[in-house]
């Protein structure tokens, strides 16, 4: 490792150190934040003649990331309305070496698909994954989604009581079971307020977790500090959107996806501090908001050479080389271990 490299990656310790040490008392001694990140390169909205995954260099690149047992691997499976088979998440085992654990995204293709197959997919899936997933949840970009198609809701509401009566009846007392929503720059009050009307006390008991999509400064422009700009969002999925559908701080919040572009003329440079704001604050108020687990999206390029921001989130060029924010994510994943 040369010199610049250890500026780099000192640097990022002391500010995540400064961030922990003055986090208020009454944030004292959290559990340490779950790490993970999502293997692949496409995003949707993304290029359609993508690099090739590369397995071998996807599992060196995990084994250099995580610092022990327990780091998340975040995969998207979709239901397609006919098989229930449920076994989709098997493709992604081959990740799951050195004690690393499955955060399985479970999709709802909407248009009315009938509930009885959604369901026993998802009890399927829970049944299969559940023995080696941290978490499952039953969607992502859910309220963009339930803007578009009142079936969603109901059926998101349906699948996380399903497969939380599933997981007891397989003594997967570990297994945490939520949703997904998109950031947008505002609490989304219709959407919560549709979750209300389709959940009752069985949803209230059954949802471990809200996960966030968290893109400070990627879809439109926000200058200043991230980090501030990360945790802001937070405060609005807890303190606005969450009581609608009266989900109490029991419920924890996941930071499913966070990621920022290298799209000239943004830099590597600018992502590895952009990386290093948001985790930074976000670990400095886990306890306070209650966020138990964060995982960046995602590990390298859909396509380097390409013109559109969705190609460019990777920690890694598509050809698997770093770029300065993957040994930033590597130290900081050291560094926040130790709570």
């Amino acid at each position: 490792m040369n010199g610049s490299w250890r500026g780099t990656i000192c640097a990022a310790a002391l500010a995540l150190t400064a961030l922990t040490v003055n986090t208020p008392a009454a944030d004292a001694a959290p559990r340490p934040l779950a790490m993970g990140i999502y293997p692949g390169g496409y995003a949707g909205g993304g290029s359609l003649n993508p690099a090739p995954d590369k397995p071998a260099k996807i599992i060196q690149a995990l084994n250099t990331l995580q610092a022990g047992p327990g780091f998340l691997v975040r995969e998207y499976v979709d239901y397609n309305g006919k098989s229930t088979d449920g076994t989709d998440s098997k493709q992604y085992q081959g990740y799951l070496g050195h004690g690393r654990r499955m955060d399985l995204v479970l999709s709802y293709p909407g248009q009315n698909t009938p509930l009885d197959g959604w369901l026993q997919y998802v009890r399927n899936e829970v049944r299969f994954a559940g023995p080696f997933s941290a978490s499952i949840s039953m969607g992502v970009d859910v309220n963009i989604s339930a803007a578009k198609d009142p079936s969603v809701v109901p059926a998101v509401v349906a699948g996380v009581e399903a497969a939380k009566d599933e997981a007891r009846k397989l003594g997967l007392t570990g297994l945490k079971l939520g949703f997904d929503e998109a950031a947008i720059g505002r609490a989304d009050t219709s959407f919560w307020q549709s979750v209300a009307t389709a959940g009752d006390d069985r949803l209230r008991d059954a949802l471990d977790y809200v996960g966030i999509e968290l893109y400070p400064d990627v879809f439109y422009s926000t200058p200043g500090d991230l980090g501030d700009q990360a945790v802001h969002t937070i405060n609005i999925v807890r303190q606005q959107e969450m009581p609608i559908a009266g989900l109490s701080h029991r419920v924890a919040i996941h930071v499913s996806e966070n990621g920022w572009d290298t799209l000239s003329p943004r830099t590597e440079a600018q992502q590895s501090n952009a990386l290093k704001s948001e985790l930074a604050a976000i670990n400095a108020n886990r306890g306070r908001v209650n966020v138990t687990s964060y995982e960046y999206f995602d590990l390298r390029d859909d396509t380097s050479s390409s013109t559109n921001l969705f190609d460019h989130f990777g920690l890694l060029h598509d050809n698997y080389t770093p770029k300065p924010a993957f040994q930033t994510y590597r130290t900081l994943i050291r560094a926040l271990r130790r709570g």
